[in-house]
């Protein structure tokens, strides 16, 4: 049996189990918020690739391997630009005007494709349960569209080999960057969490008075040990329900 020293120390092993659940819940101990990102030209000719560093030989860990349900066979990553490229093609020979971003969701990945200088696209990978401000997006448009103003020629030159040195060097930095971006994001991730479920928990001791007072009333032939369960099962659900509303 876990014991505490003081009331402190109760409330933060409570919070990290808090915490932890919700990590673990939204499934990102397997596929972290930001798995990857592709930089490719218009046409979907792959030019730098960011992605968390694969932790063995069997390439887990890349966008290749989050995207393929056989790790065996492996998407090739000039595919995957392409695909998205040729959802930019449609949107032009369609009357969709002036696309500048797209979104896929699925229910483990979604996708968010941004469509910048009329030549290169963006393309982001994250786990379906992340949701990026509108600051956060911004942040990733303003990263690359400044390299891509201050490296204009190797990135309009990429498959030069005097370009290669500079966009090895960005690549190398972006995975820099984007392994931080993953880590502020968890690190807003759970402070947001907590302060939801204090918000939360604030309306449920407001609301339960009442949730009980209605079962009393109207269930009054009901057994006590019932009645309990039952307003703890209204109780959860209601709490459950909250959690779901993200502007809380």
């Amino acid at each position: 049996m876990k014991t505490y020293n003081t009331s402190q120390d109760r409330n933060n092993f409570v919070k990290n189990r808090l915490v932890e659940n919700a990590f673990y819940s939204n499934n990102f101990n397997e596929i972290p918020p930001i798995f990857g990102i592709i930089v490719a030209d218009q046409y979907g000719n792959t030019i730098i690739v960011l992605e968390n560093a694969a932790k063995n030989s069997d390439k887990k860990g890349t966008i290749r391997s989050y995207l393929s349900g056989n790790d065996k066979n492996l998407l090739e990553i000039d595919l995957i630009s392409m695909y998205f490229s040729s959802l930019k093609t449609f949107a032009k020979q369609t009357n969709i005007q002036n696309i500048s971003h797209l979104e896929i969701y699925g229910s483990n990945i979604k996708v968010q494709i941004y469509f910048l200088f009329n030549k290169y696209m963006i393309i982001v990978f994250l786990n379906s349960h992340t949701e990026l401000n509108i600051k956060q997006k911004k942040d990733i448009i303003n990263f690359f569209e400044e390299k891509f103003i201050k490296y204009d020629f190797e990135f309009n030159n990429f498959n030069a080999t005097i370009s290669r040195k500079i966009l090895n060097m960005l690549e190398n930095l972006g995975k820099r960057w984007l392994k931080n971006l993953n880590k502020n994001y968890i690190q807003t991730y759970k402070k947001a969490y907590l302060k939801k479920h204090k918000f939360i928990e604030a309306i449920m001791d407001d609301l339960s008075p009442i949730i009980q007072s209605e079962l009393d009333e109207y269930l009054k032939s009901i057994p006590n040990d019932i009645l309990n369960n039952l307003f703890k099962e209204l109780k959860n659900k209601i709490q459950d329900k909250l959690f779901d509303f993200k502007s809380l």
